[in-house]
């Protein structure tokens, strides 16, 4: 189970930020060399759906218990309910779909167990799906938990006085895969890519994208070793299969930084770096469509788009 696998790693406020700030460090410039962009987020949440998807399994499943153990009825509710729980992972996610998902693992582990108990009559290839979708619904829980729901933390004020602009996390960017919709590289299904995939060599120079502090380093799960930046206002930068961290939580970086080394652990298919942005209410944003400009002037914009499908 993914959830128990992820190491704990201590997570700070702005309570622990440096009352001393270090000078600042101007960012080396990207040369873009290709990008491509998905929109946002769909009409309905991943969260709302997972609980639609939930209610209606309970009751399917209930008037199947009238019908007894062979009733066709419990291959339907399983197949109906993963379907849906599929279609979640292909939605845009935000902080408050949290929950959602964590009902979902515990809902669809618990009711297995109890259906197989009373020799409920069960899809054949039933145990291959649930585990496919539970490796979605957990890498869900873990972007989640890395975005946090709001509430978590303090509310972040600002370092530095003007718009937040966000760099290039590295100096050259060549998207390998871009935000949105796609298909899983390891099971091809289609699945939400919360951020964007940048090609690089092993240990190429990863460097912070704005000022802020440090709020989470250490390994999560299936992005492998991880920092999380907070610059401020609820907006959080995020960096994933590193070889090696190079700053610590709570420390206080300045944009161009280096706070740590491309690299491919985790789950990944080869070195590079997986960059993402959420902002104030936890909703994950296009990295391309943001960089370079003034956040505030577009993010509204980039958060409404409709996705693809």
């Amino acid at each position: 189970m993914l959830l128990g696998a992820c190491q704990a790693s201590r997570q700070a406020t702005w309570d622990d930020v440096p009352v001393a700030a270090a000078h600042m460090v101007t960012a080396q410039r990207p040369v873009v060399v290709s990008s491509s962009a998905a929109p946002g987020a769909p009409d309905a949440s991943a969260g709302t759906l997972i609980d639609q998807a939930l209610i209606a399994f309970n009751s399917e499943r209930g008037r199947a218990r009238q019908q007894g153990p062979t009733s066709p009825l419990w291959q339907r509710a399983w197949l109906n309910t993963l379907a849906s729980v599929d279609d979640a992972v292909t939605r845009a996610p935000v902080a408050t779909d949290l929950g959602a998902f964590v009902r979902a693992r515990v809902t669809l582990e618990v009711e297995l167990q109890s259906d197989r108990t009373r020799e409920a009559l069960l899809p054949d290839d039933l145990e291959r799906r649930l585990a496919s979708t539970l490796l979605a619904v957990d890498e869900s829980v873990q972007e989640l938990r890395a975005a946090n729901a709001p509430g978590t933390f303090a509310p972040s004020p600002r370092l530095e006085e003007g718009d937040l602009v966000l760099r290039a996390p590295l100096s050259r960017l060549v998207v390998s895969s871009p935000f949105g919709r796609r298909a899983d590289p390891f099971t091809s299904t289609v699945r939400y890519h919360a951020g964007v995939d940048l090609d690089a060599v092993e240990g190429a120079s990863v460097f912070c994208s704005a000022t802020g502090i440090i709020v989470y380093a250490g390994l999560q799960g299936g992005y492998g070793r991880y920092i999380v930046v907070d610059h401020g206002e609820g907006v959080r930068t995020h960096y994933a299969h590193l070889s090696k961290i190079k700053t610590e939580v709570g420390a206080l970086v300045i944009e161009g930084d280096v706070i740590g080394f491309v690299g491919s652990t985790g789950r990944s298919t080869g070195p590079h770096l997986h960059f993402a942005v959420t902002d104030n209410v936890g909703a994950f944003l296009d990295p391309m469509a943001l960089i370079d400009l003034p956040f505030a002037s577009i993010a509204g914009q980039v958060a409404t788009k409709p996705t693809l499908r």
